[in-house]
């Protein structure tokens, strides 16, 4: 080759020599910089994870009181009763306890004609039931219901809770209303 060309080559080979020295200098950088990033996702991801495994997580409190028919089923309830014939039939109530402590809880179960808008009803109670339930506990009992008036009827089933510092039943204002009607035979 002849000289002109030579020193050329020699400067091109330079350069990239150069340049090779500056991407392994640009290479280290952007390696720390990758590192540096995966080490605070890695950081943040254990921050995260000890937070929802060390901090309880809020559940849900409540209470569940449910009417069943004479099969403890939630399909089958009496619309219409014939007086001295069916007008005697069995329901079921329920009580559900999700409040993470132990309550003492009252069913009242009332029978009016339907027109009172009262709640809770001034209805005396035909039957009442006293459970104290622990957390997570479940009751259910039969409850007999006799018709005697024909028209319109209202059964109701209010639950009450009671408040220990007052020393008193206290109504929640959960209710059940049941309309059934009476006809003579």
């Amino acid at each position: 080759m002849s000289d002109g060309h030579k020193g050329f080559m020699e400067k091109k080979i330079k350069r990239t020599e150069k340049g090779t020295k500056s991407d392994s200098k640009k290479s280290s950088e952007e390696k720390i910089v990758i590192i540096t990033i995966l080490v605070a996702i890695v950081i943040m991801s254990a921050l995260l994870v000890s937070t929802i495994l060390l901090e309880p997580i809020e559940t849900e409190k409540f209470t569940a009181m449910y009417i069943l028919d004479s099969e403890k089923r939630a399909d089958n309830y009496p619309k219409t009763v014939i007086l001295g014939t069916n007008s005697t039939f069995t329901l079921w109530v329920g009580i559900e306890n999700q409040n993470d402590k132990t309550i003492d809880y009252s069913v009242q179960v009332k029978l009016d004609d339907g027109t009172s808008t009262e709640d809770p009803s001034t209805a005396e109670p035909i039957d009442l039931f006293n459970k104290t339930l622990a957390n997570e506990e479940t009751w259910e009992s039969p409850v007999t219901i006799s018709i005697d008036q024909p028209g319109s009827n209202r059964i109701i089933f209010e639950l009450y809770t009671f408040n220990q510092t007052a020393n008193s039943w206290e109504y929640t204002g959960t209710r059940f209303n049941y309309s059934i009607e009476a006809i003579q035979a």
